[in-house]
């Protein structure tokens, strides 16, 4: 247990797992799934990469409006010989670290082609802000073709910056969001960029994210065990019961709510998303041993007599807790509360968290990608359907998200940047089997100059790491391609 205690509190912070005699808000939890993908190496640089600023247009595309922000980003120079490519890691819904210039895959590139290293914040996020808050009026500016024009805007002010790179050929690298941003950059900016690789990139929009569930639970199946899936199918069907029956204090008590659920629909739907996000955190970032780790306390055979709610209910509470709570712990479960704490418009009441306020309002502006349980393939049952995340939108930003505005705004990204189609070329799309998010990406070859590979048993972004004696062929192959591809690209001979 002490290892997935170690995953928890690196994803939601250790304030929730060591806090004593806390209410702990339920919002916290939705940052899960939404984080800097973790990289690593065995190799670190001993050069610190720097920290530099670059002053962005709060909007690109009026000339009327002159506000400016300060857009951070590191630069790492380390190996970078003259007429060697310029990676730029894009930075997606997280803050930038300097770790992700010490190490990976990308690092390895770099030492071996002698290329430059960048590493861009997206507006609204980290400490990149173009406004003073995160109110509902100041959050006109944040979507992706603003951050797609910071993009550009950076490129050129690196190549008029420094005269250094005037024969050099820009890279760029992305994970999950930013593997995104990478792709659609390619295809309205193709000039400035000679090749993406976008390692685990959703691209088709979507509201109701059915797909996301499924792809949990079967690799919980695949990875941990059939045995494993079922008793976490029963234990959710027997909390569903719980409410049906409407045994609502032992419910409350089972899963530690700090006020008794009730059959409001909106407090038990937001208890049933958490449950399966939990599952979801493990599985999107799984490495060797996170899902056997899981299953194994599950199944714990020391505990032969639980009934399968009480060892989910023997996981969550480790989990959400840590393994010696304060008796007067709990976790403060309310929609009404959720919503609370996604309505404050303070840049620092999200400081610790990698995702907040600006990502949700992503999702109801752009993308939806709620992972609901709108189907019935996957062992979360049935009570987190979209209309919990669609009401969320609509009570934490505005009554202008509904059903219809989402769905058309999901409709109207799909149409600009072609859906599961982008009109690309020098793109290589990457996913792994096991992530959850592979079903709204590219899993075949986009053309002849936009390849794709599926990576079995990786998880989300995995490949973004260096090789490590733990690595399937496979996934070596892929990085292996990557760097070929790379060298075609930009015409570096090998």
């Amino acid at each position: 247990m002490l290892r997935l205690t170690i995953l928890f509190a690196t994803v939601i912070g250790p304030a929730i797992l060591m806090a004593s005699a806390e209410k702990i808000p339920i919002g916290k939890f939705k940052t899960l799934l939404y984080r800097e993908p973790p990289i690593s190496s065995e190799a670190i640089s001993p050069q610190a990469p720097v920290l530099e600023y670059i002053e962005q247009n709060v909007d690109n595309f009026n000339p009327n409006n002159d506000d400016t922000y300060q857009m951070r980003y590191y630069r790492n120079d380390e190996f970078f010989v003259r007429g060697g490519p310029i990676f730029i890691y894009v930075g997606g819904e997280w803050s930038i670290s300097p770790g992700s210039l010490l190490g990976g895959h990308m690092f390895d590139m770099a030492r071996e082609l002698g290329a430059q290293m960048f590493y861009t914040e997206h507006r609204y996020y980290g400490q990149s802000f173009p406004t003073p808050d995160a109110s509902m009026e100041n959050l006109e500016f944040l979507n992706i073709e603003q951050a797609l024009a910071d993009l550009a805007h950076f490129i050129v002010y690196i190549r008029e910056r420094h005269t250094e790179f005037a024969d050099s050929e820009v890279i760029l690298i992305g994970g999950s969001y930013s593997a995104t941003m990478v792709a659609w950059f390619r295809q309205k900016y193709p000039h400035l960029a000679v090749g993406a690789w976008a390692s685990s990139a959703p691209v088709l929009a979507q509201v109701d994210f059915v797909e996301y569930k499924e792809v949990v639970g079967a690799s919980i199946r695949s990875v941990g065990g059939e045995e494993c899936y079922r008793r976490l199918e029963r234990a959710i069907g027997q909390a569903e019961r719980l409410i049906a029956d409407r045994n609502f204090a032992e419910f409350s008590n089972r899963f530690r709510t700090c006020e008794e659920i009730t059959d409001y629909s909106y407090d038990v739907w937001s208890m049933f998303g958490l449950f399966s996000n939990l599952l979801a955190g493990v599985v999107q970032y799984h490495r060797p041993g996170d899902i056997e780790g899981v299953c194994e306390e599950l199944l714990d055979p020391s505990n032969a007599t639980e009934t399968d709610i009480d060892a989910f209910g023997r996981w969550y509470t480790q989990v959400i807790f840590g393994n010696n709570p304060d008796d007067d712990d709990c976790i403060d479960a309310t929609f009404a509360s959720d919503v609370e704490f996604y309505q404050n418009t303070g840049w620092d009441h999200y400081a610790t968290l990698s995702a907040g306020r600006q990502w949700f309002y992503q999702t109801c502006a752009e993308y939806g990608w709620y992972q609901t349980s709108g189907s019935r393939f996957q062992p979360f049952g049935s009570s987190f359907p979209v209309e919990l995340y669609v009401r969320w939108c609509s009570d934490v930003y505005s009554s202008v998200f509904n059903r219809t505005t989402m769905e058309a705004a999901v409709a109207r990204k799909n149409v600009k940047y072609g859906g599961m189609n982008p009109q690309v070329t020098n793109v290589y799309f990457t996913q792994g089997s096991i992530d959850p998010w592979r079903t709204m990406g590219i899993q075949t070859d986009l053309n002849d100059r936009s390849p794709a590979d599926v990576i079995p048993g990786a998880s989300h972004c995995a490949d973004l790491s260096s090789n490590s004696p733990n690595d399937t062929p496979r996934m070596r192959e892929v990085r292996a391609r990557i760097l070929s591809l790379i060298r075609l690209w930009t015409g570096i001979d090998d």
